[in-house]
C-alpha cells in the first residue's frame, strides 16, 4: 500500500470514530455534566436559604438576649388563638 491509501484510510476510520462518538459517547456525557450541574446549583440555593434563615435566626437571638425583662413575651402570649 502507498502512503496515500494508508492516509485516506486513517481519515476514513478517524471520520467513523468521530461520528461514532457524536452518536453514541457524547449524549450520554452530556446528559451526566447536565444533571451534576442541575444539583450543584440545587445545593447552591439550598446553602443560601439555610444562611439567610441562620441570619434570621440569630437577629432574632441577639433582639431578645437586648430585650429588657419587661417586655419579654409571657407564656401566655405562647399560645395560639
Amino acid at each position: 500500500m502507498s502512503i496515500n491509501a494508508t492516509l485516506f484510510i486513517q481519515m476514513v476510520v478517524f471520520a467513523i470514530l468521530v461520528w461514532f462518538t457524536m452518536r453514541f459517547v457524547w449524549p450520554p456525557i452530556t446528559k451526566a455534566i447536565d444533571e451534576r450541574t442541575q444539583k450543584i446549583a440545587d445545593g447552591l440555593s439550598a446553602a443560601e436559604r439555610a444562611r439567610l434563615e441562620l441570619s434570621n435566626a440569630n437577629s432574632s437571638c441577639q433582639r431578645r438576649a437586648t430585650m429588657r425583662p419587661s417586655v419579654w413575651p409571657t407564656p401566655s402570649a405562647w399560645r395560639s388563638p
